[in-house]
């Protein structure tokens, strides 16, 4: 189920190319009006978009509309009457009408597949029309026929994998979700069965948790694993346990008193340098220091407290859990026995105590903990938005067609989403899973289809998830603009659409106009306006500085509530399937 843009280009150059006459088949039915009648039963016709000269068994009424059916092509065009085109009937009623014609029964899918089709003056079949009724019978009837509109008004290929893909597209259930659902309906404990659930892992930023990531020492895949297990990301902790597993059954790892005591070792073997050891970094030196002098030494109250202090000074104090973590250091510092060295199972409480002092500042928190083990990098990231974004649609592999085609096979080519989730469809899974594997195929399929050409326009729609902190959802992003010689962008002349649904602004759309590298915001969210510009404006400086970087000059932002998802059908759409329903170039931009 592989859709490619340079794919659906061709067929959309082919279809708009070709004359009608070349594609017309056997049984095949369109409408069309009678321009010019001509010797020997013979007519000149409008329809499909141009002139068509046929021989006809009956006589015609010059200037009528009426439903032809091809009865021969051999040596010209000759065709059936099937019935007049009645101006005064509905589409749907038209619709019933060819199909008694045709003798197909009227069923719902049937009625509606046809009244698309002579809605945009297509050719249809008796065979046609019982295939795409399958098609809509098992994608629901609403999402399919926008899907068969669009397809059509598109003169895309009338394929299953082209339907199915648009109908993944409407869907309001986000890719993130869908990706979260599909992971955890994965097996955990076969590596070779959860590529695509490692795969999804990586592009959310969990990037350690895959069998073949955790490369090093026997201490420092312990480390990474002590981490992942106190991680507050439900994923990041459920991969964390299956590696567990997977050590427990591999026998490297027997009971939960040997991780504590593989633990104990880590913090007993901790280097401790002599380094300078000035501002932030100060404190989590400090805490090194103590954690290695409580856990190799019998416990005094001296190293207690420069304990309890260097956790104190490594947590911001707006930190939520700040309080917290200060009591759990009293009450560990309290329960250790004088004198005596603690046991595993407290020095296992002391380093994770001390890993979550060193990770309570965000942007600093590899660093940080990178620092408290003494090594130079922690082989894991925290996810980041940004300059990850365009990494996270690389991942994705958008381009795997192409990457295809350039490496000269899928086995030459890096790990992609999309290529795990194509293996995953090739193997013999339950249904669910094949189900989840090709909604998403198909929902990345979309903006190859999506980003096809608009007559004079260039148009690239992009989805991807997006984590950043405590966020996690979908980023959408329509990009348009007019092409240069060269076929690319021009990037002084074109327009950025940003969907995301936000967690307090909710449904979000951030429209970016660009004339002559002067840039324009509009921001519409279901927030009021007043408030969103109050949250908004402490940001405006690092939006000019950051256009202006680039070439740009910032000349506005303006702000406006949009209807929330009840009141308003359009932006209740998931924003794919807006972009599916403009009208593309020929509609007036209208300024939010």
């Amino acid at each position: 189920m592989e859709i490619g843009q340079q794919a659906i280009q061709r067929g959309v150059r082919v279809q708009q190319g070709r004359n009608p006459i070349d594609i017309l088949k056997e049984g095949q039915v369109f409408s069309g009006k009678a321009i010019k009648l001509l010797p020997g039963q013979m007519a000149e016709l409008a329809a499909l978009g141009q002139k068509i000269t046929a021989q006809l068994e009956v006589p015609l009424q010059m200037g009528e509309r009426y439903f032809f059916q091809v009865a021969s092509l051999n040596k010209g065009v000759r065709l059936n009457v099937l019935t007049d085109y009645a101006l005064s009937r509905r589409s749907a009623d038209q619709a019933s009408v060819l199909l008694e014609k045709l003798q197909i029964p009227p069923t719902k899918e049937n009625i509606a597949f046809t009244t698309v089709v002579l809605e945009n003056g297509k050719t249809l079949s008796k065979e046609l029309i019982q295939t795409v009724s399958g098609w809509l019978g098992k994608s629901g009837l609403a999402d399919g026929t926008e899907a068969l509109r669009f397809m059509m008004s598109r003169n895309l290929p009338m394929t299953e994998n082209v339907f199915q893909a648009l109908v993944a597209a409407r869907s309001t259930d986000s890719m993130t979700g869908k990706m979260v659902s599909l992971q955890q309906m994965l097996p955990r404990n076969n590596v070779d069965q959860t590529g695509a659930s490692m795969a999804i892992s990586r592009l959310f930023g969990d990037r350690s948790f895959s069998a073949h990531s955790f490369q090093g020492s026997s201490n420092e895949k312990a480390v990474q694993l002590a981490l992942a297990l106190q991680s507050p990301n439900p994923s990041v902790k459920a991969a964390a346990i299956g590696m567990l597993q997977q050590a427990t059954a591999s026998g490297a790892v027997t009971t939960a008193e040997s991780v504590e005591e593989s633990l104990a070792a880590i913090v007993k073997n901790i280097p401790v340098t002599n380094s300078s050891s000035n501002g932030a970094a100060a404190p989590v030196h400090m805490m090194k220091e103590a954690l290695v002098q409580l856990v190799s030494h019998p416990a005094s109250t001296e190293a207690a407290a420069v304990f309890k202090e260097a956790v104190s000074l490594s947590i911001p104090p707006r930190h939520p859990d700040r309080l917290l973590m200060m009591q759990q250091a009293a009450q560990l510092t309290g329960e250790m026995k004088k004198d005596q060295l603690p046991d595993a199972k407290m020095a296992a409480s002391l380093f994770q105590l001390a890993s979550s002092a060193a990770a309570s500042i965000p942007d600093q928190a590899a660093v940080r903990i990178a620092m408290l083990l003494g090594i130079e990098t922690l082989s894991f990231q925290e996810p980041t938005a940004g300059g990850s974004l365009r990494d996270a649609f690389r991942f994705l592999g958008l381009d795997h067609e192409a990457m295809i085609a350039s490496k000269n096979g899928p086995e030459a080519m890096p790990q992609t989403v999309k290529q795990e989730l194509i293996k995953l469809m090739a193997e013999t899974m339950p249904a669910p899973v094949r189900e989840a594997a090709e909604q998403l195929v198909g929902r990345l399929n979309a903006q190859h289809i999506l980003s096809a050409d608009s007559g004079p326009l260039q148009q690239l729609v992009m989805q991807s998830p997006l984590q950043f902190g405590e966020f996690r959802g979908d980023v959408t992003i329509k990009w348009q603009g007019k092409k240069k010689a060269d076929g690319k962008i021009d990037a002084d002349f074109c327009r950025v659409l940003f969907y995301v649904e936000m967690p307090n602004l909710r449904n979000t759309v951030i429209d970016m106009q660009v004339q002559n590298r002067i840039v324009h915001v509009n921001i519409m969210a279901e927030t009021p306006s007043p408030l969103l510009k109050k949250l908004s404006v402490p940001a405006f400086d690092s939006l000019k500085e950051a256009l202006e970087g680039s070439g740009y000059r910032l000349s506005g932002v303006h702000f406006k509530e949009q209807p929330s998802q009840q009141g308003g059908e359009e932006q209740s759409k998931p924003p794919l399937a807006r972009i599916m329903d403009d009208n593309g170039y020929t509609e007036v931009d209208i300024r939010i």
